[in-house]
């Protein structure tokens, strides 16, 4: 019997559409795959990013606040450099006025000393400074930059301290939404971000002037550089015999002067010139009768009522003798009789105070003082939910459908973390020894960032201790 072979024309076709469904489901299914594995992979990118890019704007803060503080120290130093020029032109001006009194004469002071003294004793201006250097802009200056240090500069300070935390949220959301953009600007539904870890508001704290690493050490460190503002001692002793009753003593020629810190953390400045000329008489012996040629004292008080100046010293000695009223003055300490006392208590008596100088400030330094190694970590963890691709887009229908209805356990919540920590770290010739001389604070602009791995569990993210 004869079979009609049309008959049997489409039997394979059921087959055939079996092997293409699953081929199919198949392609599907790796195309899902791959599309979580990129959406995976983008996540832990991001996530990367985030982290240290908050690390980043720590540091960003940190070394503001760094170069902010470092601008504090450089006013500091101005105003000592102003509070002892202030000074210099009022030396000038008493030194002018005794000169012009012959009391003591200039040329006497060139004869025992040497002539560059005597020139230097006639050769003061008075104090008749115009412009900048005038005593009145001086002053003016000094205030400006007591304003800027507390009303700029301070304030400042703290602001960007309180805002850094904020900032560097809002820096990490713009990093997040940043990397799920599309090449047209096109924004998407970005990634869930929870900070799960922030050591950052106990890394820093307010600081004292006072503290060891405080502004008061190194304004003093840093003015002592210049020489301008170190002590201004000089004692000169003629080259004969004065006094046979006291051949080893002589008639001296004393300079004293100061920069100083008081307690308020204001400076001031002292500056003298004394002649000592050797006296004796049949009572008291040898002793140095007190001649002031030139004296000043600007700003802060160092000096101490009855213990280093006389409170009404006496304009001449033509009522009293002056070893009568040194005999007096037994309150006086010893170092003040070494000293100018005389013309220190002119100094006082002619002080100037300017008005409305409120000290150092107080600054943002490192919790606990200093730090072997301080840091501030933090981590985050990004939340993708499933049935987004790797660009934050909603996938297709037919693949919307795939994963609904055959690949529901494979589109499960994603989720990716990185930590990442602000540390400081000197930039020296890289030996040990150099890097270990530098102590981390706020004053160097020194903070960097960098990721670190995730803590296990034995460990925490501030410092690796158990």
């Amino acid at each position: 019997m004869r079979v009609d072979a049309g008959r049997q024309c489409g039997q394979a076709l059921g087959l055939g559409l079996v092997v293409l469904s699953v081929l199919l489901l198949a392609w599907a299914g790796a195309a899902l795959t791959s599309r979580m594995a990129a959406t995976g992979l983008r996540l832990g990118q991001t996530a990367d990013a985030v982290a240290y890019s908050g690390a980043l704007m720590q540091a960003r803060q940190l070394n503001l606040l760094a170069y902010i503080q470092r601008a504090q120290l450089a006013h500091q130093v101005a105003m000592a450099h102003l509070t002892t020029l202030v000074a210099w032109q009022q030396l000038a001006a008493t030194q002018r006025r005794r000169r012009l009194l012959g009391n003591p004469p200039a040329f006497l002071i060139g004869k025992l000393f040497g002539p560059q003294f005597g020139l230097a004793y006639g050769a003061g201006r008075g104090g008749q400074a115009s412009g900048s250097y005038s005593v009145a802009s001086l002053q003016a200056s000094l205030k400006q930059h007591d304003s800027v240090v507390h009303q700029i500069l301070a304030q400042v300070a703290q602001q960007q301290w309180s805002a850094t935390t904020a900032l560097r949220d809002a820096h990490m959301a713009r990093i997040l939404q940043a990397n799920y953009r599309l090449p047209d600007g096109t924004e998407t539904k970005v990634p869930e971000m929870m900070l799960l870890h922030d050591s950052f508001p106990r890394l820093l704290t307010s600081q004292s002037p006072d503290h060891p690493q405080g502004l008061r050490r190194l304004a003093l460190a840093a003015a002592g550089r210049y020489p301008f503002l170190r002590a201004r001692d000089m004692t000169r002793s003629n080259a004969w015999i004065v006094q046979l009753r006291c051949p080893n003593r002589r008639h001296q020629l004393r300079r004293r002067g100061r920069t100083f810190l008081d307690e308020q953390g204001r400076w001031g400045a002292y500056d003298t010139l004394s002649f000592h000329a050797l006296r004796s008489n049949r009572w008291i012996g040898c002793y140095l009768r007190e001649y002031p040629m030139g004296w000043a004292a600007n700003g802060a008080r160092v000096w101490r009522q009855g213990r280093d100046y006389v409170a009404k010293p006496p304009e001449d000695f033509a009522l009293l003798d002056y070893w009568q009223w040194f005999q007096q003055q037994s309150g006086l300490l010893a170092g003040a009789w070494r000293n100018n006392p005389l013309a220190n208590s002119y100094a006082q008596r002619d002080a100037t105070r300017p008005g409305g100088m409120r000290g150092l400030p107080e600054g943002v330094g490192l919790a606990g003082g200093r730090q072997a190694e301080p840091r501030a970590t933090l981590a985050v963890v990004l939340r993708n939910q499933g049935g987004y691709s790797d660009l934050g887009l909603p996938p297709a229908g037919w693949l919307r459908f795939a994963r609904q209805n055959w690949f529901a356990d494979g589109f499960q919540e994603q989720s990716s973390r990185a930590a990442a920590e602000t540390y400081f770290s000197a930039p020296l010739a890289g030996r040990k020894a150099d890097r270990s001389a530098v102590v981390a604070s706020l004053w160097q602009p020194y903070w960097q960032a960098r990721l670190i791995p995730w803590p296990t569990p034995q460990k925490t993210l501030s410092g690796g201790q158990p």
